[in-house]
């Protein structure tokens, strides 16, 4: 299922009727090969019209290999989360992102998944794994984890035993718990020396919440074990895309502190 590195051109895939490659999103990004071998997974923030392919395109740009996770809306797929051939690549932005990806030269991983499903959640985890050989890198965009669902009891990955509980509703400020929930669920899946970045909006009321900066910091210690490294980065709205991916990508290559909530600006750039 992973999509190796093209060695056509754009102009031959469109010769050959394939959809074209969307264009560069970070045309003046300067790599320096930080993540260079990392094998990463993207959760959210492409279906909403997020930051998701700029993110996609710094972390291949470093060298990583990208899987990503939401939900494609291609019709015909069965329920729960699944990878998607390279074959489907249409207009779904999930899939327009993996062929960036792979347009830019690095491994990428299509993943069909509702983010908002705890149970796809930690199948698309364990999908990035199975196919990567690990998972060094998270990264959770909190918009689309803000109503995280409990499918209840697991009969295997992506599978629930009975029937699914109904959605709740999403109550505002719950991005910061859904992505940190995300992350805890993902944990027995980060090898040594991984890092997961949360992206959450400012607005959210929880940012500045007590108790949930505590329960970053908690989780962040508890993974200090494998040497691996937990933040939450909040964009202003000013902030562009292009500044959010390399804030994600400095993150991830182990600037700031771990267990710190962090805005775009405060994130030191050596480009």
């Amino acid at each position: 299922m992973i999509a190796r590195p093209p060695r056509r051109t754009a102009a031959a895939e469109a010769r050959q009727g394939r959809p074209a490659v969307p264009r560069d999103p970070l045309p003046g990004y300067t790599p320096r090969g930080a993540l260079r071998g990392r094998r990463a997974l993207l959760m959210g923030g492409l279906a909403d019209g997020g930051p998701g392919r700029a993110v996609a395109a710094a972390l291949a740009k470093e060298g990583a290999a990208v899987a990503l996770a939401d939900t494609t809306g291609l019709p015909g797929l069965p329920p729960g989360a699944q990878p998607v051939p390279r074959q489907r690549l249409g207009d779904d932005p999930v899939l327009l992102a993996a062929g960036l990806v792979s347009a830019l030269g690095a491994w990428s991983l299509a993943i069909h998944c509702d983010p908002a499903s705890a149970a796809q959640g930690r199948a698309a985890v364990a999908h990035t794994a199975l196919e990567f050989g690990a998972v060094d890198l998270l990264v959770v965009h909190g918009g689309a984890a803000g109503a995280v669902r409990d499918e209840g009891r697991m009969g295997g990955p992506g599978v629930a035993v009975g029937a699914a509980a109904p959605a709740p509703r999403t109550r505002r400020g719950a991005r910061l718990t859904g992505a940190l929930r995300v992350a805890r669920e993902a944990r027995p899946f980060l090898g040594e020396g991984a890092a997961a970045v949360l992206l959450v909006r400012r607005s959210e009321p929880e940012v500045s919440a007590a108790p949930l900066r505590a329960e970053l910091r908690t989780l962040a210690g508890a993974m200090h074990g494998r040497r691996a490294r937990l933040n939450c980065l909040i964009p202003r709205a000013a902030d562009t895309d292009a500044g959010i991916a390399a804030a994600v990508a400095e993150l991830a290559a182990g600037g700031g502190r771990s267990g710190e909530v962090v805005g775009v600006a405060q994130v030191a750039h050596p480009r």
